[in-house]
């Protein structure tokens, strides 16, 4: 059976009045709720999981602010409360000795020579720079002993190892 578009006008207007206002809001309806199902609904949802994202990033952002704020305050109290980590009343000359054994730096020192109470004199050979960087930045962070004064050099045969002599101090 096949419906032409005059067949279609011929059947509306065979109805009576108040069929074809019931036919068309019928229409209306459909149409109406077509357009609300193929545009509005997913628009909405699509809103409100871009509102529910946004509100679970914010309250993200905020709690690491949060633990941020009480990461510094704590770095800051462990700089003032704390002197000197692992032997706050050991001399420089054995705090050198103990790190060294740690952090196997032991057998590059060839000579370790106390200046006063509150200095000490290190030399080292054949020690890898970035070791000898390491050790360095955990002896002044750790231990409170500052690099007063540094002189490296470059063997001819070797990369990336170095010879130094370092004078550490107390801060």
């Amino acid at each position: 059976m096949r419906f032409a578009k005059n067949d279609l006008t011929q059947r509306f207007a065979e109805l009576s009045p108040r069929e074809r206002v019931l036919g068309l809001g019928g229409l209306l309806v459909v149409l109406v709720y077509g357009a609300y199902l193929l545009f509005y609904q997913p628009i909405a949802e699509q809103s409100r999981l871009l509102t529910l994202k946004i509100q679970a990033q914010r309250q993200i952002y905020s709690y690491l602010q949060q633990v941020g704020n009480e990461a510094a305050a704590l770095r800051q109290q462990a700089a003032v409360d704390t002197p000197a980590v692992d032997g706050g009343n050991q001399s420089p000359l054995a705090l050198v000795d103990f790190s060294s054994q740690q952090l196997d730096i032991k057998p590059a020192i060839k000579h370790l020579s106390p200046e006063g109470e509150d200095k000490v004199s290190v030399w080292l050979e054949n020690l890898a720079f970035d070791r000898l960087m390491s050790w360095l930045t955990i002896l002044e962070t750790k231990h409170r002993l500052q690099v007063l004064q540094i002189d490296v050099e470059k063997p001819a045969d070797a990369d990336g190892i170095v010879n130094a002599k370092v004078l550490l101090g107390v801060v």
